[in-house]
């Protein structure tokens, strides 16, 4: 073979080797691109969505865009965070645009937007068709303003909501209307605005940031409860319902009517014994027994708080409680009495949500709480203190000294559905903030009841700070290791092959 021929092959030969590698290079970033996985190596799963965002983001059946107002100098720890979160999002499902818009490089563009949307602070938004839904960046995190003390320092960010709110967004542009929730009021209910320990505002906020629609609604003189109301709840009476009002709820629940009830003890000032809501005989009617009894649980006490105060972390198989068993996340109880599961209405299922542990008890004697003791007139642990009713339950027949309860309408299918706690501060302010599992168990009850599946309480994010603490020994090995050790191998692994050379 000549020379000319020999390097034409070689030519040749090369050529077709470089084609085959830029092929398979191409072929390797197509699969790479449509099924590439990712892994979250982080203890917190800081960088995996949840189960029920990745279900709502195959769900999707309609085109969304998503607009993002941050800018990364002003929004620096924000920014970073929602940029990887949306990527996330984009990456699970087409049906996301995602767009970013920096109010700081293109001011005009941000402007028009920020007008279009109705938008005044940096924002979050997801628009799809004439519907929208905005997030606030202040809602996206939560701080730690523990270094700003003595005028130093700048806050950290300490927990990122934003699969949270981001999830919830995107399910509520696919709801058709708000769900209408409604809180009793004339009984000494806690306040829906009260800002104070004992306060709703807390969860009032988190309802309308998850789409509901919340308000009050007096009872008393009212023949029955308003025909758009989704979601009845009772928070904390400290006085009685009278007959009529136990009647309109009572016809309200016989429609497949929804219900939230939270009932503290409450000591009578004129007799002995607890307070009589007169709610108990209705709830009874669909398998929850209320006892008169404030538990006690010495094995799960709260520090700094009394005997009365204590948290719980024994979960029945419920949807509501599952989150909370599966992430060991208690929930904190104040003065509660304990609700059991009893014999309820055919078709009918009653799951008992939360426990004391076997060492709990139901105290029994309102006269010596200051000697508070076990003894064998008291009910024994381990008692549950919360209770869901679901399943097919068909509404209770009512006894003959009853007024009989209105038949469901024929085009509502739906069979009522109950949960009841026996305390109402697991959802105050007073807990809310001091631990997240009263909120997510509130919040999950909340959805639960009005059949909001995917629509739960998505924790937060906790970022990560790892800090590498060293002696100075160990410092100083460090640096052995460092500047003479690895340097050191380079050489001599350098001047041996050197010398290996020159034998041959």
């Amino acid at each position: 073979m000549s020379a000319s021929n020999r390097q034409l092959t070689k030519t040749g030969l090369l050529s077709a080797g470089i084609l085959l590698v830029a092929a398979l290079l191409g072929i390797v970033n197509y699969f790479g691109w449509k099924y590439h996985k990712r892994f979250d190596w982080t203890s917190t799963a800081l960088y995996s969505l949840s189960e029920k965002s990745e279900k709502v983001l195959k769900g999707l059946d309609h085109d969304i865009q998503i607009v993002v107002l941050l800018s990364p100098q002003k929004q620096q720890g924000l920014y970073g965070p929602t940029r990887e979160l949306l990527d996330r999002y984009a990456a699970a499902s087409r049906r996301l645009k995602v767009r970013f818009v920096d109010p700081e490089r293109n001011p005009v563009e941000a402007q028009q937007l920020a007008r279009q949307f109705g938008v005044e602070n940096a924002s979050v938004v997801f628009v799809s068709g004439e519907t929208k839904k905005v997030v606030d960046a202040g809602d996206l995190a939560e701080y730690d303003y523990s270094s700003m003390g003595m005028g130093g320092g700048q806050p950290t960010l300490a927990a990122f909501k934003g699969e949270q709110k981001f999830t919830n967004a995107l399910i509520q542009l696919g709801q058709a209307r708000e769900p209408k929730v409604r809180f009793t009021t004339g009984h000494g209910e806690a306040s829906l605005d009260g800002l104070e320990e004992r306060g709703l505002s807390s969860l009032r906020e988190l309802l309308k940031g998850d789409g509901y629609a919340v308000e009050e609604w007096a009872s008393l003189g009212q023949a029955a409860v308003p025909a758009d109301t989704d979601l009845l709840v009772i928070a904390g009476p400290t006085a009685n319902f009278v007959a009529p009002e136990i009647d309109a709820i009572g016809a309200y629940l016989a429609r497949g009517g929804r219900l939230l009830a939270m009932l503290d003890p409450v000591l009578g000032r004129t007799s002995p014994g607890l307070v009589s809501t007169g709610l108990e005989p209705l709830l009874a009617k669909y398998g929850v027994q209320v006892d008169n009894d404030i538990v006690v649980d010495p094995s799960n006490p709260l520090p700094m708080f009394g005997a009365e105060t204590l948290f719980s972390n024994v979960y029945g198989q419920h949807q509501i409680v599952e989150p909370l068993s599966r992430q060991s996340l208690p929930m904190l109880v104040s003065l509660a009495r304990s609700v059991r599961a009893a014999s309820g209405p055919a078709g009918a299922k009653v799951t008992e949500l939360l426990k004391t542990t076997p060492a709990g008890w139901g105290e029994t004697n309102f006269a010596a709480l200051d000697k508070v003791g076990k003894d064998e007139a008291d009910l024994q642990g381990p008692l549950s203190l919360g209770v869901a009713v679901g399943g097919d339950a068909k509404p209770p027949a009512p006894a003959d000294d009853d007024m009989p309860a209105p038949p469901a309408p024929a085009d509502d299918p739906k069979a009522p559905r109950l949960v009841v706690f026996g305390d109402s501060d697991l959802a105050t302010n007073q807990f809310w903030n001091v631990n997240v599992g009263n909120a997510n168990a509130v919040a999950n009850a909340v959805n639960w009841l009005v059949e909001r599946k995917d629509l739960i309480a998505i924790p937060p994010k906790k970022t990560e700070q790892t800090h590498l603490s060293l002696t100075g020994s160990q410092l100083r090995n460090v640096w052995i290791l460092i500047l003479g050790v690895l340097p050191g191998l380079a050489v001599a692994a350098a001047i041996g092959v050197r010398m290996r050379r020159r034998r041959r």
